[in-house]
C-alpha cells in the first residue's frame, strides 16, 4: 500500500470519527453504534475504501488499550463500598454469571461467551439513568454499582480466560501484586511529595498529570506483554490503580477522556466495523436473535431478587438495563479473534448482537420502569 492509501485511509477515519458524534446525537444513540455502522459502510461490506496498514493497526490497538485504562478509571471504589447494596449487588453478579456458563453451555457455547453475555455497559446505563433523573435515587446507584461490579468483574475474567498455562496464571497474579505494590507506593508518594502530586491536576502547559497517567498505563501494558499477559489486563489495572489512587481528580480524567474518546478509542471502534462482512449478520440472524433472548435472560432472571425492595416493575426494568452491550463487549470481540477464540461469522454476529442491544434494553428500560410510582428512597 502506497503513503497516499495510508494517508487518505488515516484521514478517512478522522472525519468519521468527528461527524459520528454529530450525528448519534441527532438520532439520539450512542457514538460508539455510529462509529462501527460507517465502518462497516466504508468497510469491506460496501464500499472498502479503508485499507488495512501497519499505522492503522497500531493506531486501533492503542485506542483498544486506552478503552481498557478508561473502562479501569471508570471503577469508582467508594461508589461501590458505600453503596450498602454490596452483598445483594455480588449476589446478582453470582446469579447471573452461573446462569449464563449453564446456558451457553447447553448451546454448545464456550466459557467466552458466558462473560461476554455477563457484561454491562456502564457508559450507557448512566446515562440512560441521568436522562430520566434516577442516577441520585437508590435504585439508580443499584444499578451503576451492580454495572460496576459487573464491569470490573468480566474484565477480569475476560482478561484471565486468555491466558494459557499455569506459567502465565502465575504471571497474571504477578501484575497484580505489582499493582498492589504500586498502589501503596502512590500513597506514600501523596502524603510526602502532595506539592508534586497537586501538579498532576493542574492546567500547567507540561501536562504532568497526563504524561504521568500515560506512562503509568504503557508500563503496566509492556510489563504484560513482557511476561506474556493480555495487554488489556495491564492496561485496565492501570486505570483502577489512578482511580483508587487519586480519587476525585476530574479535571485529569476529563483530559484524559478527551485523549481516549476524542481521537484513539473512536479509531479502533471505526477499524472494528471496518473488518465486518454485514452479509454474515443476515445468515446469522438465529443466532443473534438467541444471544439477545440469553442476554436478557442472564440479567432478568437474576433481578428479581431486588423485587421485595424496588416491586417487581422496577425489578425487571433493572434486568433490561443491565443487560446492554456495548464497548468492552467489543472489545472481547476483537481479542477473542484475533486469538483464534471466536470466527468471523461469530465475530459479526457478536457486534450485530451488541449494536442492537444497546439500542434495545435502555428502551424496554424506559417502556418498564414505573415512571409515576413514588420514588424508593
Amino acid at each position: 500500500m502506497s503513503e497516499v492509501e495510508q494517508f487518505a485511509t488515516i484521514a478517512l477515519i478522522s472525519l468519521i470519527a468527528f461527524i459520528s458524534p454529530l450525528i448519534a446525537d441527532k438520532l439520539r444513540v450512542p457514538a460508539v453504534v455510529l462509529e462501527i455502522v460507517l465502518g462497516m459502510i466504508f468497510g469491506v461490506s460496501f464500499l472498502n475504501v479503508i485499507y488495512a496498514s501497519e499505522w492503522l493497526s497500531f493506531l486501533s490497538l492503542f485506542g483498544l488499550i486506552f478503552l481498557m485504562f478508561l473502562a479501569g478509571l471508570e471503577i469508582d471504589a467508594d461508589v461501590v463500598l458505600k453503596s450498602g447494596h454490596l452483598k445483594r449487588v455480588v449476589a446478582f453478579f453470582a446469579l447471573s454469571l452461573a446462569l449464563s456458563v449453564a446456558l451457553t453451555a447447553l448451546m454448545g457455547l464456550n466459557l467466552f461467551y458466558a462473560i461476554i453475555l455477563t457484561n454491562v455497559a456502564v457508559g450507557v446505563v448512566v446515562s440512560v439513568l441521568r436522562e430520566i433523573e434516577l442516577e441520585k435515587e437508590d435504585f439508580g446507584q443499584l444499578n451503576i454499582v451492580t454495572a460496576l461490579v459487573s464491569d470490573f468483574s468480566t474484565m477480569f475474567l475476560l482478561s484471565i480466560y486468555f491466558i494459557t498455562g499455569y506459567l502465565q496464571v502465575a504471571f497474571a497474579f504477578l501484575i497484580i501484586l505489582v499493582f498492589l505494590a504500586a498502589y501503596r507506593f502512590g500513597k506514600l508518594v501523596i502524603w510526602h511529595f502532595p506539592d508534586f502530586i497537586s501538579r498532576w491536576f493542574s492546567d500547567e502547559p507540561s501536562e504532568i498529570g497526563v504524561r504521568g497517567s500515560l506512562a503509568i498505563m504503557i508500563l503496566f501494558v509492556g510489563l504484560s506483554s513482557l511476561l506474556g499477559v493480555e495487554a488489556i489486563l495491564g492496561a485496565f489495572l492501570a486505570g483502577v490503580l489512578l482511580s483508587i489512587t487519586f480519587r476525585g481528580g476530574k479535571k485529569l480524567y476529563d483530559k484524559l477522556y478527551g485523549m481516549g474518546f476524542g481521537f484513539f478509542i473512536p479509531i479502533f471502534f471505526i477499524k472494528t466495523g471496518s473488518e465486518l462482512n454485514i452479509t454474515q449478520a443476515g445468515e446469522g440472524v438465529g443466532f443473534i436473535l438467541l444471544l439477545l433472548a440469553v442476554s436478557v435472560a442472564v440479567k432478568g432472571i437474576p433481578s428479581l431478587i431486588f423485587a421485595s425492595k424496588f416491586g417487581l416493575r422496577r425489578a425487571i426494568s433493572m434486568g433490561m438495563l443491565q443487560s446492554t452491550k456495548l464497548s468492552l463487549t467489543i472489545a472481547g470481540v476483537a481479542i477473542g479473534v484475533s486469538s483464534g477464540v471466536i470466527t468471523e461469522f461469530e465475530s459479526t454476529a457478536l457486534v450485530t448482537f451488541t449494536i442492537i442491544s444497546c439500542l434495545l434494553s435502555p428502551t424496554l428500560f424506559r417502556f418498564l420502569y414505573p415512571r409515576y410510582l413514588p420514588k424508593t428512597r
